[in-house]
């Protein structure tokens, strides 16, 4: 039966990818996850609300020539109960579910670095400037354009220029990411991103700086995001990590983004104009299968809702395959 729906699923990626990758599919390697989740949420002055999601993933890869490879998404979420929580936009797909082809493109692997032509995610630093691994389909951070990855002596670089992908916008995306290990432990690392938005006629530079530090079982980190905006243009995130053993770990994070400290509205790793702290536990049910539980505590920053308190509990079970 797993066979079947995976074939099946391909067949249907290689149709919306068009006939000159038909050739190569014997040779297509998959992989991807399926997540289920359930939520309960509160918000000062709004009723209570509770839903969960189902999000399958699959991830399709073929090499068609030496050192390039084809790769390509097919990804859904449905909802259920309340409608929350959406990793899709709903003003864009439907209310209840979303069902896109929202990865595609080519990797070429050179020497020092390789490279990425397509549409694709974009994470920079430790995701407050930026992070769209989590989402999907359009206006959810995506870009169409070219990223390159590696090494430069001893610093990782990442470059990223492209288009976002996005509803009747122009938002160009541009980014220069850095990190490297000055000490055994350490790591830190640097960002400089600019976004262009023709269609507004605004556009905006971003800077940020983080650090991470491991002893033993736990891993401190930390990071700093700020935009030349007029206001609302800082954002920073305090946490710590701790792996009791191989199946069990957990974290807590004090964050808080303002408005305008991210590239793109309600694309990093944190709550877009929020602050307030961040719990999680992580279970490895099996090598494949993993139980996370997390729980936010935040407040608004700015606008009508300045100062009232929300809060998620969240329970996903995923299985990786």
């Amino acid at each position: 039966m797993k066979k079947t729906v995976v074939t099946s699923l391909a067949a249907v990626m290689l149709l919306s990818a068009g006939t000159a990758t038909a050739a190569s599919f014997p040779e297509f390697k998959f992989n991807g996850d399926v997540k289920l989740h359930y939520r309960w949420q509160t918000a000062d002055g709004e009723p209570d609300t509770k839903g969960g999601k189902f999000w399958f993933r699959l991830n399709a890869a073929s090499e068609v020539a030496k050192n390039l490879t084809f790769y390509t998404r097919l990804t859904t979420q449905h909802l259920s109960g309340d409608n929350i929580g959406a990793d899709f936009d709903q003003d864009h797909y439907h209310a209840d579910h979303a069902t896109t082809l929202d990865r595609i493109g080519f990797i070429l692997k050179g020497k020092n670095f390789d490279y990425t032509l397509g549409r694709q995610d974009v994470f920079l630093g430790q995701g407050l400037l930026m992070d769209s691994t989590g989402y999907l389909g359009t206006n959810r951070g995506a870009i169409d354009g070219l990223t390159a990855t590696g090494k430069a002596g001893v610093t990782n670089l990442t470059f990223v220029a492209g288009q976002a992908w996005m509803d009747g916008d122009e938002a160009k995306v541009y980014a220069v990411d850095a990190s490297y290990s000055p000490a055994k432990d350490w790591k830190l690392g640097a960002t400089v991103a600019g976004v262009t938005d023709r269609d507004a006629g605004e556009d905006s530079t971003h800077y940020g700086i983080n650090a991470a530090y491991t002893a033993g079982k736990a891993t401190y980190f930390g990071e700093y995001g700020k935009s030349d905006a007029d206001s609302q243009d800082k954002g920073y995130a305090l946490g710590i990590s701790y792996g009791f053993d191989k199946k069990n770990s957990v974290f807590a994070i004090y964050n808080r983004v303002e408005g305008n400290a991210d590239l793109i509205p309600n694309t990093t790793t944190y709550d877009n104009n929020g602050k307030g702290m961040y719990y999680g536990f992580s279970h490895k049910l099996k090598a494949d299968t993993t139980l996370d539980l997390f729980y936010k505590d935040m407040k608004y920053i700015s606008g009508d809702d300045a100062g009232n308190a929300y809060t998620s509990l969240r329970t996903t079970v995923t299985y990786k395959f």
